[in-house]
């Protein structure tokens, strides 16, 4: 029996190898596809898309406009900074979730119920109530919001005004909140306006719930230093694409829930939700590589194979049948593909193809290094590696090469041997180049001390240890760890404390350290050597005259320009920097410093018995500086023609030449023009109103690009304003109605006029950036188009209106007909008021101090909100840095999130004050019993002035004083002076008798 069981079990062993040897050990699974016919549809919708540089979003702006889905807007081009608006969101949202037909259905509906005569065709008014009746239907937005947006019409300017100001009158709280952070003072904080921009905690609410995606409950979003930002009822719906990896905070590490939402954040978060968006479509995705393309003369037959090993096979007709290919880089057609190509197909349920996606290009090869070599005759770089691997590279024609630190496209002429950059290349012939920031994560940091610096090459001394590192043309050098605060190679000198920022043997930048001590360096502009009385007096940034001493005994080593040099190579102006051993200085480093700059004349001190002026205060780029001194020495021009300070007086705009540093100026010349200085651009629609220009839908230029007003402008149209209507001057009485225009105002006298008038009857203007390529007599070549230039094209150079010609290479900001130039401005620095008020982003080991959604005061327009961050340094060292409210300034690191007021000089925070936010502004004249007479406040909402009929008495307990200088003052305002109290909501009432200002600027 024992036998006959082994006999059994042998034999079921025996038969189930057989099995196994004949049984394949998988069959292969095949599929076949078809193209689909809407191909030239689906490439049409993407070429209205400017893409940006960033390759995963243009990957999501090109798949998303390739369905389809951004149709609904109704845009020529679709910019990836443009702001949506609620309902342009909603549409988008719901076309993604495949709902537009139900759009339609509902807007014809809608459509049909109208009274014949009142139908409404523009697709603000009918369209896009087909779907805020949809969202309402699927429950998106709330039965209040419906409502709201189903009543809504666009408003003229007289009922936008009076709705303001009665829901103002009820809800002043709510809108000047609004007003402060940055948003629209429009009824939108009370009305769910379809119209009004979107924000970023909207849309997540919406995509939620249009999707319906499982919520998630977990508080990723407290990680965020804005958490407190977010509206209770989109906490759950952040969290959830949080989780979901849909959205993420900007570069700045904020989350930013109640900002506005563009194409490029609302195309990442779609992207990154393609599966809920396939599903929705009927669509399914499979990864594949392309084993093979056949062509014949009517087909085209490619053979892939998916990520099981399954064979798929894709039939085209082209050009009846095809599918667009897209790529991090354009949208192309099935023609694109090659071999060995990895992709994503995305198949309809009728089995066709109707998009494909490149994951990645047979043979590419992506690698980060530095440049070692460049041959611009031979096309040819060499780049090196971090492990030290080495690509020599042939540079492909068409190639692009795009710098992050200028934000734009460059040459093979203008890079460096030293460039850190990241390459993308096949078989050694350069595709694509980006040179990557100074602040790249990769950069190693290295301190120590240096032992030589020569033209190409930094040895410091880290530790006892000699380390090297190459310089390069493109080496940045900058003072404590500060891009904006420039320096040259010549600054730097053997024994200094720096820190290196290297890449792959490169410095990629050299900052001077932050921790020198008070006594190790002081700098300002020299004006006095006294070589027998042995000291050195200069003019601080502050603007303040100090002397140093140094020690003939000890020496004294000087060195100008980078050279050697001795105490009488130094001139009066010359920037120096003072170094120090114990209580005297050990050596100078020097550099001539002669700048040109257009300024306004705000006032002058005279001295009282002559009537000569002594000191001058300029207005440059907006911000005021002074007092400078006036010497017998400074030449003065006037037409032409020699003249005198006597001929200077306040309200003229003069090119000043001197040497400049902080709030210290040694000027050596001043030419008086006869030009006014250019307040603002405006692109507007305008409309003449009796004696009053009336400018509606307008955009600034400002920070060097056109921004959205939500308001309207009103000007007084001054008698000698110059009118250019359809390219035509006009003189007299004239009507323009809605026209399209161009509108430049001057600064006369700190009033706004506007200056010059540009009209169209028909079509409208349009802004154009970028860098002038071509240049002819009479036109410029720019972005791609001739432009003309005639005898209207005005030109504004540094705040004047120039008649500085156009020249190849000019970085210009322009408006255009379509065929003509209308203005151009040269791109410049932004100028920088000197009290602003913002939420703390950063404060840095390099003292620095970040601030975001800050707001500057100006004192005609109040307070002016820029979206964009600033910095400015804080030197507890060797700059007196007063902090109100902390008991030392090594305290500032607790103000982190907190909001402040910070006064500055364009560079340097010399007083910080943690005071509560003074919303309105109160100016007027102290009485003799602390009455505010004369006193009238500046309304946010209407941006108006409006005097107060009492004359309220002064509370100032708990106010911080600040005096004209911007420093903290000690003495309280007296009888006659000149405030500005800025005054917290909670304690601005016109009712009481008194008045509690939270700040008080004197004389200011």
């Amino acid at each position: 029996m024992a036998d006959l069981k082994k006999v059994k079990i042998a034999f079921l062993i025996a038969l189930v190898c057989i099995l196994n040897i004949l049984t394949p050990a998988k069959v292969k699974a095949y599929a076949e596809y078809t193209a689909n016919s809407d191909y030239n549809r689906m490439l049409k919708n993407t070429a209205c898309v400017e893409l940006p540089q960033n390759p995963v979003s243009k990957k999501s702006l090109l798949f998303l406009s390739a369905l389809g889905f951004f149709s609904s807007t109704n845009k020529a081009v679709i910019k990836p900074s443009d702001i949506l608006t609620k309902e342009e969101a909603l549409s988008i949202i719901l076309n993604s979730a495949g709902r537009q037909q139900d759009a339609f259905v509902r807007a014809e509906k809608l459509e049909q119920k109208r009274p014949s005569g009142s139908k409404l065709v523009k697709p603000y008014n009918y369209l896009y109530l087909g779907y805020i009746q949809l969202a309402y239907d699927l429950k998106i937005i709330s039965k209040k919001e419906y409502q709201d947006a189903m009543a809504q019409v666009q408003p003229g300017f007289k009922e936008h005004q009076k709705m303001t100001e009665d829901l103002i009158k009820k809800n002043n709280e709510i809108v000047s909140k609004a007003v402060y952070e940055g948003r629209p003072y429009s009824y939108d904080d009370l009305v769910f306006v379809r119209s009004a921009p979107a924000t970023r905690q909207e849309v997540c609410r919406w995509v939620v719930l249009t999707f319906r995606i499982p919520q998630s409950y977990e508080n990723l979003a407290r990680l965020y230093p804005d958490y407190d930002k977010i509206d209770s009822k989109f906490l759950s719906s952040i969290n959830t694409l949080l989780k979901n990896g849909a959205i993420v905070g900007r570069s700045d590490g904020y989350l930013h829930p109640d900002d506005y939402i563009t194409y490029e954040e609302i195309g990442f978060i779609l992207y990154n939700l393609k599966d809920y968006i396939l599903k929705a479509n009927g669509l399914k995705k499979e990864a594949a590589e392309i084993n093979g393309i056949q062509r014949y003369p009517d087909k085209m037959v490619i053979t892939c194979e998916n990520d099981s090993g399954d064979d798929i096979s894709i039939l085209l007709f082209p050009p009846k049948q095809d599918f667009v290919v897209i790529t991090d880089q354009k949208a192309a057609l099935a023609s694109l593909l090659q071999q060995g190509d990895y992709v994503e197909l995305y198949v309809n349920n009728k089995n066709q193809v109707v998009l494909a996606e490149v994951l990645s290009k047979a043979g590419t090869v992506s690698a980060k290094g530095v440049i070692t070599k460049i041959d611009s005759k031979k096309n040819t770089i060499q780049i090196k590696l971090s492990d030290g691997k080495i690509y020599n590279l042939q540079v492909s024609p068409k190639a692009t090469i795009y710098d992050t630190r200028l934000q734009k496209m460059v040459k093979l002429s203008d890079l460096s041997a030293g460039n850190m950059v990241e390459a993308t290349f096949k078989k050694e012939r350069l595709d694509s180049l980006i040179i990557l920031s100074y602040q790249d994560q990769d950069i190693n940091r290295v301190q120590g001390t240096i032992s030589l610096i020569s033209n190409d090459r930094i040895i410091l001394n880290t530790n006892g240890k000699p380390v090297s590192f190459l310089l390069s043309p493109d080496t940045v050098y900058i003072d404590r760890g500060d891009f904006t605060r420039v320096l040259s190679r010549n600054d730097f000198y053997q024994g200094m404390k720096v820190l290196v920022g290297q890449y792959c043997g490169y410095a990629q930048y050299i900052s001077t350290t932050f921790d020198e001590r008070a006594e190790d360096v002081a700098y300002g502009i020299l004006y006095e050597i006294d070589a027998n009385l042995s000291y050195v007096e200069i003019y601080n940034q502050d603007g303040v005259k100090k002397s140093y001493r140094f020690s003939k005994k000890l020496g004294l080593k000087v060195i100008k320009d980078g050279r050697a040099a001795s105490l009488n190579d130094l001139s009066q102006g010359d920037i120096v920097y003072l170094y120090f051993n114990g209580d005297f200085i050990r050596s100078i480093t020097a550099r001539t410093n002669s700048q040109t700059k257009i300024a306004k004349i705000e006032n002058l001190k005279k001295d009282p018995l002559t009537g000569v002026p002594q000191k001058i205060y300029l207005n440059i780029d907006g911000r005021v500086y002074g007092p400078y001194d006036l010497g017998d020495d400074v030449e003065v021009v006037k037409d032409g023609r020699k003249a005198g300070l006597k001929d200077l007086s306040p309200g003229q705009f003069v090119k000043v030449t001197g040497s400049f540093f902080g709030m210290s100026a040694n000027i050596k010349k001043i030419e008086i023009s006869t030009n006014e200085y250019v307040k603002n651009i405006y692109l507007a629609k305008v409309s003449i109103i009796g004696g009053d220009l009336y400018l509606s839908d307008v955009s600034i230029l400002r920070n060097n690009k056109f921004e959205k007003l939500y308001d309207y402008r009103r000007f007084k149209i001054p008698s000698d304003a110059v009118f250019v209507v359809d390219g035509k001057r006009q003189s007299g009485n004239f009507s323009l109605q809605n026209f399209s225009a161009v509108v430049i105002t001057k600064d006369r006298f700190s009033q706004e006029v506007p200056g010059m008038i540009f009209a169209l009857s028909k079509g409208a203007y349009s802004a154009v950036y970028g860098e002038i390529t071509g240049k002819s007599a009479d036109a410029v070549f720019l972005q791609g188009e001739w432009y003309n230039l005639n005898q209207n094209s005005c030109i504004v150079s540094n705040g004047l209106l120039s008649n500085a010609s156009l020249k190849s290479g000019d970085e210009i900001i322009a408006v255009t007909d379509g065929k003509n130039l209308i203005v151009a401005k040269y791109r410049e620095a932004v100028s920088k008021p000197i009290i602003v008020r913002g939420e703390v982003l950063e404060i840095s080991d390099l003292e620095y101090i970040k601030l975001k959604n800050y707001v500057y005061l100006d004192k005609q327009n109040g307070w002016q909100f820029v979206s964009t961050p600033v910095v400015f340094s804080y030197d507890t060292q060797t700059v007196f840095c007063d902090v109100y409210g902390l008991n030392s300034p090594k305290d500032i690191p607790g103000l982190l999130n907190k909001s402040v007021y910070i006064v500055h000089d364009g560079k340097y925070a010399k007083t910080i004050i943690d005071a509560s936010f003074g919303g309105y502004i109160v100016v007027g004249t102290v009485g003799k019993n602390g009455q505010l007479v004369n006193p009238q406040y500046h309304d946010m909402i209407t941006k108006t002035w409006n005097k107060i009929t009492t004359n309220p008495v002064l509370d100032l307990s708990g106010a911080v004083l600040i005096d004209a200088s911007g420093e903290i003052a000690q003495v309280l305002p007296q009888y006659g002076d000149e405030v500005i109290l800025l005054v917290s909501q909670s304690d601005f009432d016109l009712n009481k008798a008194t008045l509690k200002p939270s700040v008080v600027i004197v004389n200011y």
